[in-house]
């Protein structure tokens, strides 16, 4: 036997174990609390903190009248670092609901939709820094407030400590409303006309807005465009730093006929995006598709997208991230068998899938499968959590976290199927997933093991 060959493979089942050993371990750790106040806590948007925790904030109603705003910053020990149960971002009158947000240094950036007057719906922003000190004026900073509705809202960072937020409005119609766009400075200030300034003007209804830097100094907004009951299409549009429009007018991503919708954008680190959708045949047997725009608006992949699956049943909820090599990773849910399981595929920078047609099974134990997170934890190696319902076969039902490491080939890392995160009592709510750098991540959900919902987490 050939001694070198029998060394590399004792190096490489060590490593092996060593991997299952540590996931093991680290899984079987206690779930941290971030937030168990009395009442709700829900929907948790969570950013790095740059020094290998996270800053967490969600949707709070504590005081069992309305929704306020509250964040937590988790450092890499697990120790929380702000008061218990977090701080108050918000406590304005009403609600305060579907808060974004993002970090630049060392504070980070929040908005959400704000019911403070009682008539419609506004924009209101605010900043908080590593050590828990709100930035801003007391109770946030007005984006936008029109006195007709506003939702829906993303936000970017601009690279020099302010943001970039674009939301639905209906100043124009309640029925085909437009997208505005607004960017603040790092110390709070509008830059743009006040109360925004319009992506795009059109006829049609503008919705479900995504944001996206292009790398070389301007940004892309993605969206969901809807004409009549059976037009819906994928726009893309760029944008300099100073709201210049950079192509003449917004790319239909999609251009085949029909329905399509629920898009996921990222950057392909060339000054382009990629663009994966849904493409609706009758709500019965749905397909993913995808494209990859360059910088000056031009298509490199078919001209109706590469089908990135097109297996029989519907294919939703994906999740992408870049994979490394100007390519990019879905995973997604998958009804091609009686109950949704998860498939993943692995497609290059020209288009064509690495793995084969229709995706990879990730995850097809018994019961549902939905609501996957995906990031890329280090070099050739990326997470999934996601929400399982392997115990639901009666009447009960019951769900859980899972989450599965996997690698550039398609290999599960951990036991097959993946490895439960928490199986505590209660409801969970899908799970937020954000690297924190090291090969190390962290994975953030609400539950309603103790009362209506808490915010949890693991670190891996």
């Amino acid at each position: 036997m050939d001694s070198e060959n029998t060394f590399h493979r004792l190096i490489s089942l060590l490593t092996l174990l060593l991997v299952s050993s540590w996931a093991l371990y680290s899984i079987a750790s206690p779930e941290i609390p971030v937030s168990t106040a009395i009442d709700g806590q829900f929907l948790p948007w969570v950013v790095n903190d740059g020094e290998g925790g996270v800053i967490v904030m969600w949707e709070d109603y504590r005081t069992g009248r309305d929704w306020d705003v509250y964040a937590q910053r988790i450092d890499s020990t697990g120790k929380a670092r702000w008061e218990e149960n977090g701080v108050a971002i918000c406590q304005a009158d009403r609600n305060q609901r579907r808060l974004r947000m993002i970090r630049h240094d060392k504070h980070a950036i929040v908005v959400w939709n704000d019911r403070r007057d009682r008539s419609n719906w506004d924009i209101y922003a605010q900043a908080i820094n590593l050590d828990g000190e709100i930035l801003w004026q007391m109770d946030g900073i007005p984006v936008c407030i029109n006195t007709t509705d506003q939702s829906t809202q993303a936000i970017l960072s601009d690279g020099e400590g302010g943001a970039i937020c674009v939301w639905e409005d209906e100043r124009r119609s309640s029925e085909f409303q437009d997208l505005y766009i607004q960017r603040i400075t790092a110390d709070g200030k509008p830059m743009w006309k006040p109360n925004g300034i319009p992506v795009f003007a059109s006829e049609s209804l503008q919705s479900d807005p995504i944001l996206v830097a292009d790398g070389i100094g301007g940004f892309y907004v993605v969206w969901w465009d809807v004409i009549g009951y059976d037009a819906w299409h994928i726009m893309a549009y760029r944008l300099s730093l100073d709201a210049k429009p950079l192509w003449d007018a917004p790319i239909l991503v999609s251009p085949m006929d029909g329905m399509q919708g629920e898009p996921r954008v990222i950057a392909d680190g060339e000054g382009g995006i990629i663009v994966l959708w849904q493409v609706y045949e009758n709500f019965i047997n749905d397909q993913l598709h995808a494209q990859r725009i360059t910088a000056d608006g031009s298509k490199l992949w078919e001209a109706t997208g590469v089908p990135i699956c097109t297996a029989p049943g519907i294919q939703k909820h994906a999740s992408v991230t870049g994979g490394g090599d100007g390519g990019f990773i879905a995973v997604w849910r998958d009804e091609r068998d009686i109950y949704s399981n998860l498939y993943m595929q692995h497609i290059r920078p020209d288009g064509t899938p690495v793995w084969e047609k229709d995706g990879i099974p990730l995850c097809t134990a018994g019961g549902h499968q939905d609501k996957p997170f995906i990031v890329k934890t280090e070099n050739g190696q990326f997470f999934v959590a996601w929400l399982d319902y392997r115990e639901d076969f009666g009447e009960e039902s019951r769900d859980a976290i899972y989450g599965q490491l996997i690698d550039l080939e398609g290999k599960s890392l951990w036991e097959e199927n993946g490895a439960a995160i928490s199986t505590s009592q209660g409801e969970h709510y899908p799970p937020f997933v954000v690297s924190v750098g090291g090969g190390k991540w962290v994975v953030v959900w609400s539950n309603t093991q103790q009362d209506n919902g808490d915010i949890y987490l693991q670190q891996f």
